[in-house]
Formats: C-alpha cells, sequence, structure tokens
C-alpha cells in the first residue's frame, strides 16, 4: 500500500524501461525518512490518535499519511534517471513536487509559492504560546524546512523533553522566559511611554508585560522580532488587543479587519471581514474591500469583488443596503480599474448565470471572487458554513491593515495551519521597509 502505487507514479512519470533495484530502494529510503518526521494532524484523526512518534510502534508511515506521495513518487524518479532506465526524464523536479501537490489539496498549491519566497529571506517569529504541543512540532516543520527562525515564548525546563523527542536542538530555535528576560524593565517602560495617556501605570505596565501576548507584541515592536502568531489557547480578543496597543495599524489605515481564504473544489474566495469589525461604516468597509483586494494579488489572484447584501442593485432602500452601496461607490473612486459591484446578494456574486441573465449591466464581468460581507454577524456565520459543511479548505484568519505582522491563530488549527500563518507573516516582514 505505501509502495506500490506511488513507486508507479515514479515510474510512469519519466516512461521508465523497467522497475529495477535502485528504484525500489529509493522507495524504501523515501519512507524510512519519512517515518522519522513529524505526523500531520490529519493522519492523527483518521486513526483516532493523539500522538505518533518513530520507534517500535510506528516503524513505517500510516497509508493515509499524504506526504508519501511526495516523497516516493519524486525519490522513484529520480533514481530512474540516474540508472538509466527513463526515457522522458523530469527536468524541473521542484515543478513536478507542485504537479504532485495539486493531485493532494488546493491548499498546498496555493501556499506553495508563499512557501517558497518565506525560504528565500526566513524572519524571525516569536510564538507567545512557546510552551503548546501544537507550536513545538510547528517550529520543528518551520526549522526544518527553513521557513522561518522560531521564538518560543516558554520555560525552558517545561519543553527541553519535548524538544529532544522532536529532535530539535535548542541552537536552531530562540527560547525565551519573559518574566526572567533580561529586555523585561526595557519593555515595560516603553508600554508605559506608549500607554500612558490611556491610563497605564508603570505598576500596570509591568502586569501586563508578564502576559507572554503583551512580551511578544513588545518584541516585534522593539525590532527583536519581525511578527509573531499567537491565539491557540486565548479568545480572539485577547490575542488582538496587545498588537492593536502596541503596534497599531499601517499609515493610511483607520481599523484592522480580518480576512480568510476557501478553497471549495475548483473555486478560490477570499473572505471579509470574518473577525474584527463588527459593524463597519461605508468608509471602513471600502478600506476592508481595498485590504483584502491587496491580500489576494499576494496569492497572484485578480480580485474581482463583490459587496453583499440581502439585496440587489437598489431593490431594497434600507439604511444597511445603502451602506454597501457607499462604500462600492469609495471604492472605484479610489480604484477605478478594479472590478467591484454591489450591493449584491450572495448567490447573484458567486453564479455565472444570474449575472448574465438577470443582470448584465453589472461591473462583475465573472463570478467574484472576493466577497465583503456587510457586517461581522453574516461573514462569521458564512465562513463556518462553508467551512464545516461543504469541506472547504481555510487558510486563516489573516489579519490585514497591522502596521507589523501580527497574526491570530483559532482554536482547533493543526500543525499544518501554524506553519502556513508563520510562512504568512514572514513574508509580511519581507515586504516591510528595512
Amino acid at each position: 500500500m505505501l509502495g506500490f502505487p506511488f513507486l508507479f507514479r515514479g515510474a510512469l512519470d519519466v516512461r521508465a524501461t523497467d522497475i529495477n533495484q535502485a528504484m525500489k530502494l529509493a522507495a524504501v529510503k523515501a519512507l524510512a525518512e519519512l517515518a522519522r518526521e513529524d505526523v500531520p494532524d490529519a493522519v492523527l484523526r483518521a486513526y483516532g490518535l493523539e500522538s505518533l512518534r518513530f520507534g517500535r510502534e510506528y516503524l513505517i508511515p500510516k497509508p493515509f499519511d499524504y506526504r508519501v506521495l511526495l516523497r516516493v513518487s519524486p525519490a522513484v524518479a529520480k533514481a530512474a534517471m540516474e540508472s538509466g532506465v527513463a526515457r522522458t526524464p523530469i527536468p524541473d523536479f521542484e515543478a513536478y513536487h507542485r504537479r504532485l501537490e495539486t493531485l493532494i489539496s488546493r491548499r498546498l498549491e496555493l501556499m506553495r509559492d508563499i512557501i517558497d519566497q518565506a525560504r528565500r529571506s526566513p524572519r524571525r517569529v516569536v510564538f507567545p504560546e512557546g510552551e503548546h504541543e501544537q507550536i513545538l512540532r510547528a517550529a520543528k516543520v518551520l526549522v526544518d524546512e527553513g521557513i522561518a527562525h522560531p521564538i518560543l515564548l516558554a520555560r525552558r525546563e517545561m519543553i527541553a523533553d519535548r524538544l529532544r523527542d522532536l529532535d530539535l536542538p535548542e541552537e536552531r530555535i530562540t527560547i525565551i522566559h519573559n518574566e526572567s528576560s533580561e529586555k523585561f524593565d526595557l519593555y515595560v517602560r516603553r508600554l508605559h511611554e506608549l500607554r500612558c495617556r490611556d491610563g497605564i501605570t508603570m505598576v500596570e505596565a509591568r502586569k501586563r508585560m508578564r502576559q507572554r501576548n503583551y512580551f511578544g507584541t513588545m518584541m516585534v515592536e522593539m525590532g527583536d522580532a519581525d511578527g509573531l502568531i499567537s491565539g491557540l489557547t486565548q479568545s480572539y480578543p485577547e490575542t488582538i488587543r496587545p498588537a492593536l496597543q502596541i503596534v497599531g495599524t499601517s499609515s493610511g489605515v483607520r481599523r484592522v479587519s480580518g480576512a480568510y481564504v476557501l478553497i471549495l473544489q475548483d473555486r478560490l474566495f477570499f473572505l471579509a471581514d470574518t473577525t474584527v469589525n463588527i459593524e463597519p461604516t461605508p468608509e471602513e468597509l471600502a478600506e476592508i474591500a481595498l485590504l483584502t483586494v491587496g491580500f489576494a494579488r499576494r496569492f497572484g489572484v485578480v480580485p474581482r469583488v463583490a459587496m453583499l447584501s440581502f439585496s440587489n442593485f437598489g431593490s431594497n432602500t434600507h439604511p444597511s443596503a445603502r451602506k454597501v452601496r457607499r462604500a462600492v461607490e469609495i471604492v472605484s473612486r479610489l480604484e477605478p480599474e478594479l472590478e467591484i459591484d454591489g450591493e449584491m446578494q450572495a448567490d447573484t456574486a458567486v453564479f455565472e448565470q444570474i449575472l448574465q441573465e438577470s443582470y448584465p449591466w453589472s461591473r462583475l464581468r465573472q463570478p467574484a471572487n472576493v466577497l465583503i460581507f456587510p457586517e461581522l454577524q453574516s461573514a462569521n456565520i458564512a465562513y463556518k458554513l462553508f467551512w464545516r459543511l461543504a469541506g472547504a479548505e481555510t487558510i486563516g484568519p489573516v489579519i490585514l491593515g497591522m502596521e507589523t505582522p501580527i497574526h491570530v491563530l483559532q482554536n482547533g488549527l493543526e500543525v499544518s495551519d501554524i506553519v502556513n500563518m508563520a510562512a504568512l507573516c514572514v513574508v509580511d516582514a519581507q515586504e516591510l521597509p528595512e
């Protein structure tokens, strides 16, 4: 089950004239190497397990481990080429690897460019929840793949054994206990300086700096880290509040917003604002739309924006519908070339037949891929229905509009999701001016 399907995949992809000993050995070695790596959460769930580690109970990968395709087939193909039985050699194994990823998951395909860009210039990402099991496993992946340098806010004695189990040497990461850090007092003074006119006394500043989210955010503010990822064990407001108080929004941005990428079968959607603004004004809706457009373009997507409502192009004159219409006017004035329209109902936005038959004059020439919701309640409900009932793959939540890269995790994310968020964080940091 582990060997033959993927051995034949590699052999067929190079049109091998034979399956020889070198190809079989390559498959065996690829499986052996994979068995020593951290096991994805999706595999653990498939077998009803909490953990799997290389040892007497786990000697070879599980048959449901999707990574077998990505390791065995390229190894076999390469061995066929080196042993002279390949009739159609693979010229670019990186491109071949990407083609295999498309057979497994569109999310893998979508994130590949982001991860590749992160690898070109890794940055320091601080994890306030540095003692959490999933964060430690994610740190291992980030280090092994050269995506980022993890900074773990943790007590060394609490994670030392787990680091050894993961074969993650301490010299490849940074471990900081915030309360005993030599920079603790410096960070306290800086927080007091930033927030003294917002009721933060020195005593209160010291109290808050004992919270790892505040300490980690101050590391970013002071240039001791390039980005922050947090939120696995805390509520969204608890995670984002220190970031807004210390770092704030980008120049020209009034309010941050939250976006999700949803991958549904053969379609890709960007949804906002799904996490932050409860009842945005027309001006804030316009800003949310423009921030989300920039986010979509990062993935190489040409954005087509639908500003959603319960009304279709003036079919209802309720103030909430007029609000959306006003937001469309603002965005169109700021970016005239952008393909955007509204207010419109969700099915109008995503079904080409409705657009062409009922609204052929719409500025949307094809169904929308960027969906901007009129308020938080509908956005949050919609993405969770997409995610849970339609089996959509997700990336997010991504905070848009922060001065420096800070992203919030949600409860229940897998290690691969944390790695993806860290890669986005690194790319965000790369794009900041020195």
